[in-house]
């Protein structure tokens, strides 16, 4: 795509993924709130990432490093400095917690809320050691008994509450990520998390506030998001993807290659009845022995145990959530054909593919409006937001289990007093 000139910096959002680091460029325009995709280029590494999280940081910071390069000389972005990345995990939570403060009847300050924003951090890192705080999201405030949805700077109180959502992971695995990040040697912008990511991106206001879920299904891990009032209900990661479909397909004497070019290609969750006998002829994994043939009907069964076994029991955690009037699916894995008419059978809920088109411009490519981008199209939303709120701030290093106070400093703009 041809960018036009007078657009501002372009933003890239970057995904740390199980089968590959993606890389996504846009310009923003503020006229029509929607992107212009400019490419993507991808990496992979699959055995330098498990289930989300880095297992040689230093292997991983490489392939982002690369995958920056090829987007560079794809697009020409030059000197970029506004890099977004898009992490998520196995361990990955959402926590509810509060904070109350009281203070003589004043203005409320800056240094006041952060300080809140601070204690809930501490809250769970006293109480669950084995804890990392990654972000603490705001959800309302309350102030002598009325309710604010936005920060309240400047207003009059004496008993200040805040309502917030922890995302936290397991410290471990925390440093990983840092250290990963580090080893990249890019100016990253800011971070931001697959459940917020998705949510942004594929959901309504109205959605939002009624009741909303959404499924992420990558290559090792999906992810469960419950949205209601505004607020993250639920965040719930289970450590199997689309890989372990294909790991299952292997299983039956073919290469992992081949396990996945017959799972795209052949692999569907609804057979018309005079497809279940059809054979399917693909290579052994073995060199010499006979050609295997599999019938479209032990295919979609083999493909059927494994997503009963991932979904069931996300939708099981839907149900227990009486408001949620729609479940999203979106995430690589997702594309298996069938795959939503296969899961209307086992829940009342509506089930639909997520979609970001309402973030394209009209003349995006195809490829674009796949599930594949649903988070990536969020993460360059929640960057966008991000650049508004925060149109000062220049990129520099920052760790997740540094204090949050500090990773939330200018949070409010202006100063402490």
């Amino acid at each position: 795509m041809v960018r036009k000139t007078d657009l501002p910096q372009p933003i890239v959002a970057m995904n740390i993924g199980s089968s590959c680091v993606r890389a996504i460029a846009a310009d923003w325009d503020a006229r029509h709130n929607t992107f212009h995709i400019l490419g993507s280029e991808s990496s992979s590494r699959h055995q330098s990432v498990e289930k989300g999280i880095p297992t040689n940081s230093s292997d991983v910071g490489f392939v982002l490093n690369e995958t920056w390069k090829k987007l560079n000389n794809r697009v020409g972005l030059g000197e970029l400095k506004n890099i977004f990345v898009c992490i998520g995990g196995r361990s990955l939570q959402s926590v509810r917690v509060e904070a109350h403060r009281q203070q003589r009847r004043t203005e409320i300050k800056q240094k006041l809320l952060n300080e809140m924003i601070s204690e809930c951090s501490e809250k769970i890192e006293t109480r669950t050691p084995a804890a990392g705080v990654l972000s603490v999201l705001p959800e309302r405030w309350e102030v002598d008994e009325q309710e604010f949805d936005e920060t309240p700077i400047g207003k009059i109180g004496r008993d200040i509450t805040l309502y917030a959502t922890a995302f936290v992971m397991r410290k471990e695995y925390c440093t990983k990520m840092d250290d990963t990040l580090k080893r990249a040697g890019l100016a990253i912008f800011n971070r931001e998390l697959v459940p917020d990511a998705c949510i942004t991106a594929l959901t309504t206001d109205e959605e939002r506030e009624n009741g909303c879920a959404v499924i992420d299904m990558g290559a090792q891990t999906t992810t469960l998001t419950i949205y209601r009032n505004n607020q993250f209900q639920l965040t719930k990661v289970v450590p199997l993807g689309g890989y372990h479909v294909s790991h299952d397909i292997e299983t039956l004497g073919i290469s992992a290659s081949d396990a996945e070019k017959l799972k795209c290609k052949w692999g569907t969750l609804s057979l018309k009845p005079d497809e279940v006998d059809k054979g399917l002829r693909v290579p052994a994994a073995r060199e010499g022995e006979a050609p295997l043939i599999v019938t479209r009907g032990n295919l979609s069964s083999i493909i059927a145990c494994r997503v009963n076994e991932i979904i069931l029991p996300l939708l099981a955690e839907v149900e227990k959530h009486e408001d949620v009037g729609i479940i999203y699916l979106t995430g690589g894995a997702s594309m298996l054909r069938g795959i939503v008419p296969f899961l209307r059978k086992k829940t009342s809920i509506p089930v639909e593919y997520g979609s970001h088109a309402q973030w394209l411009a009209a003349d995006t490519d195809d490829e674009y409006y796949q599930p594949l981008y649903g988070s990536l199209v969020g993460t360059l939303l929640l960057g966008q937001m991000y650049k508004e709120e925060h149109p000062d701030e220049e990129p520099k290093p920052r760790t997740f289990m540094g204090k949050i106070k500090e990773e939330l400093t200018g949070l409010f703009g202006g100063e402490d007093f």
